[in-house]
């Protein structure tokens, strides 16, 4: 772990974030202790370490939170996404708080804020989540496999921890977002597409891999591809399976998906 003072923590949305229709990206963290073997942000400028080093390294922002008491007025009418390169609710955040922090100092500006994440602590801040107007929270849900798990995201919460936290923030108010981004291997494509119908999630976003074709950008590491190849799972399957939600709800793809409440 590594801690530093930033100069700002609402930073102008760029990429796919900005054409969303967002305004600020706001990231209380650096690098991410999930490490996800899939993850494309390993790949973007604000990784200044190897990339074989993804999931063992964060910096936290330790004024994060003074910053964020300095510039929240300039959120009022703006749209948040939080977070474009780390996740909000990695392990860390459990003692730092600084997610917390954050939100409490948004809350009185009430911006419309999506929060980006696979981590279910983030039940823990209901009590700061429900009380904003506009504020959609993105729960990641890969796949419904925990041997694929196990194998591409092995230090993420399981998927039905994740489950039961959208559960709960829903029964809170809270405007859910499912993200199957990227669509992991699955076990029973036609389950999994029933349970997250029957959920009723506000947002709905299927994602295949990314692939630069070698330039520089988001990109998917060679070892997931290769394992994602060994569980036997191809272009075809996942547009069965996306196929199978259009048929009965409304799916966003790609970046379509990533849009302000």
């Amino acid at each position: 772990m590594k801690t530093i003072e930033s100069s700002s923590i609402f930073s102008p949305a760029t990429g796919f974030i900005r054409r969303g229709g967002f305004d600020f990206t706001c990231n209380p963290y650096l690098g991410c202790t999930f490490g996800c073997k899939y993850c494309y942000a390993k790949f973007l400028p604000q990784n200044k370490y190897p990339r074989e080093l993804w999931g063992k390294w964060f910096t936290a922002k330790k004024n994060a939170i003074g910053l964020a008491r300095k510039e929240a007025g300039k959120t009022v009418g703006k749209a948040v996404y939080m977070s474009s390169v780390t996740d909000p609710y990695q392990p860390a955040e459990r003692e730092m708080c600084l997610t917390r922090g954050i939100l409490g100092e948004m809350l009185r500006y009430q911006p419309r804020v999506v929060i980006q994440t696979r981590g279910s602590m983030v039940t823990r801040d209901v009590d700061i989540l429900a009380r904003f107007q506009n504020l959609r929270v993105n729960i990641t849900l890969g796949s419904d496999s925990e041997t694929v798990r196990k194998l591409l995201e092995p230090k993420s919460p399981p998927y039905e921890s994740r489950w039961l936290a959208s559960q709960q923030l829903k029964e809170a108010g809270i405007k859910i977002g499912i993200c199957i981004t990227p669509v992991l291997p699955l076990e029973n494509p036609e389950r999994f597409a029933e349970r997250i119908i029957g959920f009723g999630a506000a947002v709905v976003v299927t994602q295949g891999f990314h692939d630069s074709g070698g330039a520089f950008g988001a990109d998917t590491s060679p070892l997931a591809l290769r394992v994602v190849k060994e569980l036997g799972w191809n272009q075809e399957k996942y547009l069965l399976f996306v196929e199978t939600l259009r048929n009965q709800i409304r799916v966003y793809e790609g970046e379509k998906g990533f849009f302000p409440p």
